[in-house]
């Protein structure tokens, strides 16, 4: 009985199978389309294979433009491209998304303003504002103005606060040591921008 079960079981999956081939399974040696249906006895082969030439989705069907791939732009055997050399690429090539989103290294420089110790309690007002260089270097956080915060002289008029928000020495809060922060130089090696 078991024997006969699994034999069933056997011959049903085969002829599933076959019913379910996949179209392109038909295809000839060649790869270029179906055996006729003499040669695959199939009354349904012409129709099957037809709708496997239209793509389920078209999207996904349509090739991809050279610049959206680094690797067929790169030339074995040639130095790699610098970070802002591929980005300044994807961006003549119209592509502002994925690494294309940034701006080149180098476009904006880290701002120097005065060093905030981690231990420093900030006034009211204020706020640290952390920052890296281009090739990933931390710098110390620097101290600026709070953009959500107004201030105002002794007179309760507005005080005027620098374009870039950074505190300069001669406004800084009581009790702050005054430090500017060392940009660091680029590294050297691989991970450097150029």
């Amino acid at each position: 009985m078991l024997a006969g079960t699994l034999l069933l079981a056997c011959i049903g999956g085969v002829v599933y199978f076959a019913a379910h081939e996949p179209a392109r399974a038909r295809a000839g040696a060649d790869g270029r389309g179906p055996r006729s249906q003499q040669d695959s006895g199939d009354i349904d082969a012409s129709r099957t294979a037809a709708m496997a030439r239209q793509p389920l989705h078209p999207r996904r069907a349509q090739a991809r433009p050279a610049a959206d791939d680094l690797a067929s732009v790169v030339v074995p055997g040639t130095p790699a491209p610098s970070m802002g050399e591929v980005i300044e690429g994807l961006h003549r090539a119209g592509i502002h998304t994925g690494l294309g989103a940034f701006n080149p290294p180098g476009t904006s420089p880290p701002l120097v303003g005065l060093a905030v110790p981690e231990d420093y309690v900030l006034p009211e007002g204020y706020v640290r504002h952390y920052q890296a260089t281009d090739d990933g270097q931390a710098i110390e956080p620097i101290l600026m103005y709070s953009p959500d915060y107004q201030f105002v002289d002794g007179a309760g008029q507005p005080v005027a606060i620098p374009a870039d928000r950074v505190v300069r020495a001669a406004n800084a809060p009581a009790g702050l040591p005054i430090r500017q922060v060392r940009i660091p130089p680029p590294q050297a090696g691989p991970g450097a921008s150029s």
